[in-house]
């Protein structure tokens, strides 16, 4: 009975301290909690004067956490190193690391990183603002900025002024004071002392508050004058609660963009084959990189990329082929931390880890060795677009092609009937034959390549094969006419798929742009003004003060069929630049972005 009795306490001593350490914080059960926390009061007041300690604390009506203080919280003026920040209990403390300005108005913006503890409902757009001065600055300016070339709009980018009138500015000072903006690329800068600035937008990777190499930003052409009739007639656009006059005013605009110039370095190396060493570059070299091998007797061929940004190396004898290591020399060029072009040296080491295979799979693996031949893939096949081009492509590298042992064929009934053609300049290390001929619809071809017409860098050859196709008719496709009303003589436009995608670029003529042979589909426009006629799209530059060209969407889509055409007539300033983007385009290039 005793010990029945002890059992029984400690079994309910148990209880009762688990009930007690499940209790958590505030009652538990009932309705979700889905209101955000609620500041009650601070210490300094909201808006305090002469303000010179080193902390604030503000307490609000529950618990709280934090979320990703670093990456919500925005204080403006910035400081070289941002305040801690910490959540214990009720009230929210902020200490700072850096001296305060004197008579400055500081505002703390807290993006989403006050929560209520339980559910984690975030207080969206709590900003705290005092001055270490006799008064609060309260004018603000507002407005939006979009991608210049997507016109998706540019979220959680830093916008700033600057009073500060220099170029060199932008990207040796802090801005004076900041803003972030939102999903719909909107911003406010508040607390603005009255004056004049220059305005800059950021895609503030360094968390400096200024223009970095290799950053997209934008920037107003004209320097603010911000006053209280500025102020006010700005904020009057965005008036809170009105949503309707909010989606149709457009804002103060800026578009942003990255230079051409981008950082050049070799960002890695790769052995995919035991034959084959690949050199990747981050972008196109002004030029070639100098290999030298640090192996004796190494036999190769190297190969770039069209763009010149891979190199190839094909190994060539079987004693380099056999090393699992091999080292390099290479001098290259690459861009410094001022994106200033240099040379540099690296030592590299290609690494061959050879996959594990059982006896049988080695035993089959030679075997297909020894009997190599040429893999050659086409694009010949039925349904083969009017528009396209016969394309032979090898798995390796082409050093010779028989011009005479390859022969293209019309099937007129059952009669075979030579048809002339032309191969595409051919490069000694090229991987692909290209065939121009006169294709007709409906028309069926046969392309004959004759055993051993083709050789490799490894003196393997093919067997004889033969490829068919037919064209598709006409009729499967449509075709588009885009006039512009007003004509512009330096746009292009283009038509894009429902990925947001480039397909097809004419220039606008005054009888319409004639987009040919377009598959039943979906499809959407949008025109970019060539100011410098190179027949492509061009950025901005800040050391020219060059804004990015101007691009405009089509603010529908157009669905076509087979064997219909259509004309659209399309006044491109009909609809406001940053409205006209269809929205089902902005997320589909949102979601590949």
């Amino acid at each position: 009975m005793v010990l029945l009795r002890k059992t029984l306490i400690l079994l309910a001593t148990t209880l009762i301290v688990v009930g007690c350490a499940n209790r958590g914080i505030g009652p538990q059960g009932g309705p979700k909690d889905t209101e955000p926390p609620v500041p009650l009061k601070s210490e300094p007041e909201m808006g305090a004067l002469n303000f010179n300690g080193d902390r604030i604390e503000v307490t609000f009506n529950e618990y709280l956490q934090l979320d990703d203080v670093s990456s919500n919280l925005l204080m403006s003026p910035p400081q070289q190193n941002p305040p801690e920040v910490k959540a214990r209990g009720k009230k929210l403390s902020i200490r700072f690391q850096d001296s305060l300005q004197a008579n400055t108005t500081y505002t703390l913006d807290f993006g989403k990183a006050v929560c209520d503890f339980r559910e984690k409902v975030p207080l969206h757009g709590y900003t705290f603002y005092f001055a270490t001065g006799d008064e609060i600055d309260t004018l603000e300016y507002r407005g939006q900025v979009y991608d210049a070339y997507t016109m998706n709009p540019a979220e959680g980018v830093i916008v700033g002024i600057q009073s500060n009138m220099e170029d060199s500015a932008f990207t040796t000072m802090p801005f004076s004071r900041i803003a972030r903006t939102d999903s719909v690329g909107r911003f406010r800068i508040g607390n603005i002392h009255q004056g004049i600035y220059r305005l800059y937008a950021v895609d503030d990777l360094l968390h400096d508050y200024r223009l970095t190499p290799g950053e997209a930003y934008a920037f107003a052409d004209e320097s603010l004058e911000i006053n209280e009739l500025t102020s006010e007639r700005v904020s009057e656009l965005t008036a809170e609660g009105d949503s309707t006059a909010q989606d149709s005013i457009v804002l103060p605009t800026m578009f942003l963009f990255k230079e051409e110039q981008q950082k050049l370095f070799l960002q890695r190396t790769m052995r995919p084959d035991q034959h084959r060493i690949q050199l990747y570059f981050s972008s196109t070299p002004d030029s070639l990189p100098e290999l030298h091998p640090l192996t004796d007797s190494l036999n190769y061929h190297i190969q770039y990329s069209a763009h010149q940004d891979t190199l190839t190396m094909w190994l060539l004898d079987s004693m380099s082929i056999a090393q699992d290591s091999l080292f390099f020399e290479i001098r290259y060029r690459r861009t410094d931390s001022l994106y200033q072009l240099e040379w540099a040296s690296d030592t590299i080491r290609a690494i061959w880890r050879a996959p594990r295979l059982s006896a049988k799979a080695k035993e089959a693996q030679d075997r297909k060795n020894r009997n190599r031949r040429l893999e050659l893939k086409t694009n010949a096949r039925n349904g083969f677009e009017i528009y396209d081009t016969l394309r032979i492509t090898c798995a390796t590298p082409l050093v010779s092609v028989a011009r005479d042992s390859m022969h293209l064929f019309e099937r007129v009934d059952t009669i075979l009937k030579p048809l002339p053609y032309t191969m595409a300049p051919f490069d000694s290390l090229s991987q692909e034959i290209v065939f121009h001929a006169q294709l007709k619809p409906e028309g069926k071809y046969e392309l004959h390549v004759d055993s051993g017409a083709l050789h490799d860098v490894y003196g393997i050859t093919q067997v004889a094969q033969n490829y068919t196709l037919q064209v598709k008719s006409v009729t499967e496709y449509s075709t588009l006419r885009v006039k512009l009303n007003p004509m512009v003589a330096k746009a292009r436009i283009q038509v894009l798929n429902s990925k947001d995608e480039v397909l097809r670029e004419l220039p606008a003529v005054p009888e319409g742009a004639f987009f040919e042979y377009l598959k039943p589909d979906t499809y959407y426009l949008r025109l970019y003004v060539d100011s410098n006629e190179d027949g492509k799209w061009t950025t901005g530059e800040w050391s020219s003060k060059r804004q990015p060209e101007s691009i405009y969407y089509f603010p529908g889509k157009i669905q076509t069929k087979s064997n219909w055409d259509f004309e659209e007539e399309w006044n491109y300033l009909a609809v406001p630049q940053t409205k006209a983007k269809p929205a089902e385009l902005i997320k589909a290039s949102s979601k590949k972005k």
